[in-house]
């Protein structure tokens, strides 16, 4: 199966004796990891070769899975999005073999066994129903074969500054967020930190262009500082940062490299301010130097890129408005900033479903993340409500 964007690229593979391609399909959604799991079901495929994106790689999982066992269907659909990370009630037995080559560099899904899926929101009195982004954890799940391509790995620089960005962030979050009594762990964090900072670094002189050497370097980075010691000894969630990025990606219809940015600064200024709910300041003191000169470059790049989420089902009549365009004579009839309420909503899903140690840390509550969110849009220089939060 490959993602339908990459179909000029496909000659790269050669005849292989491939059966059939099928496309990912956008959003990742149930019906379309269901369509797939009955279609490798019913051709008796004993391998199954995914070649694209994140959305390509979750799809090729959940259906994988679904073929693999019949109760998890069933079971993703009880769960709804009511719990943000699923856990399977039992680990898959086995499954049809899978093969990945990645179209991206930067979120490691190719070597871990957790896939996103959306799902319809629930309403419970939500303003902004529409669709949630959730996690399921497909124990038992491996990729068997993962081949990193330049051909496949070529992306215009915004995307590559994200692919750069995106281990970067994670890295750093983890590392001043979630300590480590692991000597190797803390050790192998710092190396791969300061590994990402440097990619980031090259990215900048060639303005992201990246060469096909430095296009792997970067993707194998990223799978190492998923697979590898790093991230040990955190507990289940080091960054809490990757939650709320999560929702407020769906809540805007923006990528969530888009929402890592605008909360990454918020989140800094919280640390260094002594709030040690979002991490260390000794720890910020220690490895943001390690980045600090990339970060800003490669944000900036990025959000050169699309405003909104391939896929998403965000509406907006004016897109997302800076503060400076807004004078107090536009045709909302002034400059209002974004109200309270969309922060405090989204600080209330992010909680409903993540939160309380499910499994972001028991000591964030609503306060801490609703002040966060505040600052994240504030941060993308929003004004009024001339969006279409959660798709609805």
């Amino acid at each position: 199966m490959a993602d339908p964007a990459l179909s000029d690229r496909l000659e790269i593979l050669g005849p292989g004796g491939f059966l059939w391609v099928e496309d990912a399909g956008l959003p990742t959604g149930i019906e379309t990891a269901s369509k797939l799991a009955r279609r490798l079901d019913q051709s008796g495929v004993e391998r199954l070769l995914a070649v694209g994106g994140g959305n390509t790689m979750d799809v090729a999982k959940l259906a994988v899975a679904m073929a693999s066992d019949p109760s998890v269907e069933p079971f993703l659909r009880r769960m709804g999005d009511r719990n943000g990370v699923a856990i399977l009630p039992r680990p898959l037995a086995g499954h049809i073999e899978l093969g990945v080559i990645p179209s991206t560099f930067g979120t490691g899904s190719e070597i871990n066994a957790g896939a996103c899926y959306e799902s319809p929101r629930s309403d419970d009195g939500d303003p902004w129903p529409g669709r949630a982004k959730n996690l399921v954890l497909l124990e038992g799940l491996s990729t068997s074969m993962v081949a990193y391509d330049p051909g496949f790995l070529e992306a215009p620089p915004w995307l590559a500054a994200e692919g750069l960005l995106e281990p970067a962030v994670r890295l750093l979050t983890s590392l001043v967020e979630g300590g480590s009594a692991l000597g190797y762990s803390e050790a192998q964090g710092r190396w791969l930190l300061g590994a990402a900072g440097a990619n980031l670094l090259a990215g900048t002189e060639s303005a992201f262009r990246l060469s096909s050497q430095e296009r792997l370097d970067a993707a194998l980075l990223s799978a190492e500082s998923h697979a590898g010691w790093s991230l040990r000894g955190r507990g289940p969630a080091p960054s809490s940062l990757w939650f709320l990025a999560n929702e407020l990606s769906m809540a805007l219809g923006i990528r969530k490299n888009q929402a890592s940015i605008l909360l990454l600064g918020p989140w800094l200024a919280a640390v260094a301010g002594g709030n040690t709910v979002w991490g260390s300041v000794q720890k910020l003191e220690e490895f943001w130097p390690l980045v600090a000169d990339g970060v800003a470059p490669a944000a900036s790049a990025a959000r050169s890129g699309p405003d909104r989420a391939p896929g998403s089902g965000g509406r907006r009549s004016e897109g997302l408005r800076p503060v400076s365009d807004v004078s107090g004579s536009g045709p909302s009839g002034g400059g209002s900033l974004i109200p309270p309420s969309l922060a405090d909503t989204l600080a209330r899903n992010t909680l409903r479903r993540f939160g309380r140690g499910r499994p972001m840390k028991k000591e964030l509550g609503h306060e801490q993340v609703s002040e966060m969110f505040a600052a994240g849009l504030r941060a993308a220089g929003l004004t009024d409500l001339r969006i279409d939060p959660y798709g609805s």
